[in-house]
Formats: structure tokens, C-alpha cells, sequence
């Protein structure tokens, strides 16, 4: 109104309250520094270990039957390279990761950013295939079903972990600290 006196001190303190707020966060915020992530790094990195290791070990057990049993079929032994590769990324990703080498954060991207669409065109092909290359009596599908989801679950859950993790600022900050001087 016209007539009313001025707000006082009191008054432009009750409305400059969250100014005061929000100004404290926005200057903290930059300066906070992101937390560790070694544990995180190193754990996902020895799950990457173990699972190099099992198609390390299904790659000499391919070869191995495939000698035995296609001795007059050499090409086929090429069918060994079906794990070898993978097991050889693994490997080598997950013992980045366990060092914490700055490459081996790319490195582990690109592998589960390629590796992602490979095992969801292979999980496509697993929900079709089934019906189609051989007949599934009820029981038949229901223990297929039992063994293939969990194991879509795991081939489709570590590459979208991996990207999920090693995406994150925090865990980014943590490699480049691990490389300064």
C-alpha cells in the first residue's frame, strides 16, 4: 500500500533466504571432489577375469573336440576363435581394470558397446530359434526357458553394468587420478 512504511531488515532477510541457499550449493557443488571408485573398478574388472577365464577354458575345450572328433576338417578348429577373442578381451580388459590403467576404461567401453548388440541379436535368436530348428515338447521348453534366461540375464547384464559404471564421473575422475603424477 502507499502509505506503508518500508520492509524492514527482517522482512528482506526472509526473502533473500533461498538466494542464500542456493548460492552456497551452486559454489560447493564445482569444488566437492568426486569419490573413489577403485572398489567398484576393481571388482567389475575381476568379474571380467572370471568370466575371460571361462571362454578361455571354452575355447581349449572347443579346439579340443574339434580335433578329436573333425580331424579331417581343419577349418572347423576355427570355430575356436568363437571364444578365443572374447576370452582375450576379457582378459585383458579386466586386468586393466584391476590396475586401473586410463586404457583400460576406453578399452572396457568400446568392448561392452560392441558387445551389447552381439548379445541382444543373440538372445533373439536363442527366443526364436528354439520353436524352429527342433521340436520342444512342453517340459523340454520349460528347462530350455530355465537355463536361457538367467544366462541372457548375465550376457546382457555385465556389458550394460560395464557402460553403466565406467560412464559415470566419478569413476571416470578416479582413473585420471590413478595416471597423474
Amino acid at each position: 500500500m502507499p502509505g506503508d512504511p518500508p520492509p524492514g531488515e527482517l522482512i528482506d532477510r526472509a526473502y533473500d533466504v533461498g538466494a542464500f541457499a542456493t548460492a552456497g550449493v551452486q559454489a560447493a557443488a564445482p569444488d566437492a571432489p568426486l569419490p573413489e571408485r577403485r572398489g567398484l573398478i576393481r571388482a567389475l574388472g575381476i568379474i571380467l577375469i572370471v568370466f575371460g577365464a571361462i571362454c578361455a577354458l571354452m575355447t581349449v575345450v572347443m579346439v579340443f573336440v574339434m580335433a578329436r572328433m573333425l580331424s579331417k576338417q581343419p577349418a572347423m578348429m576355427l570355430a575356436g576363435l568363437v571364444y578365443a577373442i572374447p576370452a582375450a578381451n576379457l582378459l585383458v580388459m579386466g586386468i586393466g581394470s584391476v590396475r586401473i590403467a586410463r586404457w583400460a576404461r576406453r578399452g572396457t567401453l568400446i568392448s561392452a558397446g560392441i558387445w551389447l548388440p552381439f548379445m541382444l541379436l543373440a538372445v533373439v535368436g536363442m527366443l526364436i530359434a528354439p520353436g524352429r530348428t527342433f521340436p520342444t515338447a512342453r517340459g523340454e521348453a520349460l528347462i530350455l526357458a530355465v537355463v536361457m534366461v538367467p544366462t541372457a540375464l548375465v550376457v546382457l547384464g555385465l556389458p550394460i553394468s560395464l557402460l553403466v559404471a565406467f560412464t559415470r564421473p566419478s569413476v571416470r575422475a578416479t582413473f585420471e587420478r590413478r595416471q597423474a603424477p
